[in-house]
């Protein structure tokens, strides 16, 4: 099977649209998304509503986690406070009712699925390094675990190498092998607010018949993204990030 795997949409329908356009032109059999459809961003109904449409399966993030009252603004910095409080303020009941309703983590044969951690996923802890990655492997039994929250791409194995998937600016993809011998922590970055100095959006397929693992990058409309924030009343930071990558 090719799964399509997003993560942080965060309100961002201009970046979300393009990558369900990818996905959809891709021969993918099921689209995941791990979580954040809301947050920062001003679109937050609009990518609710695309996700309900187009998402076969999707997990809850921190950002929707705390825009239903499951995680208290107090964890949350002062940038996603601000947004968080106004995406409460813009969302529609039955929008806030599908994110209420997101399961934490999904489990198939070969890999698993969630937003931060597998150990406690709802700690909202980040896998930033090989060594923070290397104590999550005793939390689930597959062969890969798939996750989000850090906004940047990365695949951890569990003999304790490390890959940071660059897809160079003048290319839309790279494609890496993965190895039955090994197991796999893959963080498939953000399509909503890319961290990794890319501003463009990622989306992730993993072909299970292939053992592959194909980053995609895919420019989407910023400016028209930066307009809605700055229009909305949304810090100006969250706009001026999007062209960065940061």
């Amino acid at each position: 099977m090719r799964f399509g795997i997003i993560s942080d949409v965060h309100s961002n329908i201009e970046a979300f649209t393009v990558a369900l356009s990818l996905l959809s032109e891709r021969n993918i059999d099921e689209i995941i998304c791990l979580g954040d459809l809301v947050g920062y961003g001003a679109s937050p109904n609009e990518c609710v509503a695309l996700a309900r449409e187009r998402i076969d399966k999707c997990i809850m993030g921190n950002h929707d986690s705390g825009v239903v009252g499951q995680t208290d603004i107090s964890y949350f910095s002062e940038y996603a406070a601000k947004a968080l409080i106004w995406t409460v303020k813009a969302m529609q009941p039955e929008k806030l009712k599908f994110l209420e309703r997101l399961p934490i983590r999904l489990d198939f044969e070969q890999f698993c699925a969630v937003h931060s951690t597998p150990g406690n996923p709802k700690k909202w802890e980040y896998i930033f390094t090989s060594a923070d990655a290397a104590e999550q492997f005793k939390f689930f039994d597959q062969w890969i675990c798939f996750v989000g929250h850090s906004h940047i791409p990365a695949v951890f194995t569990q003999s304790g190498k490390a890959i940071i998937p660059v897809v160079p600016f003048d290319k839309e993809s790279i494609t890496i092998k993965l190895h039955k011998e090994e197991r796999y922590i893959i963080n498939v970055g953000s399509v909503g607010q890319p961290r990794d100095n890319d501003p463009r959006g990622c989306a992730v397929i993993f072909d299970s018949d292939e053992n592959t693992l194909t980053f995609m990058r895919f420019e989407y409309l910023v400016s028209v993204a930066q307009k809605k924030i700055l229009k909305s009343g949304l810090p100006q930071f969250l706009a001026q990030r999007l062209a960065l990558g940061i």
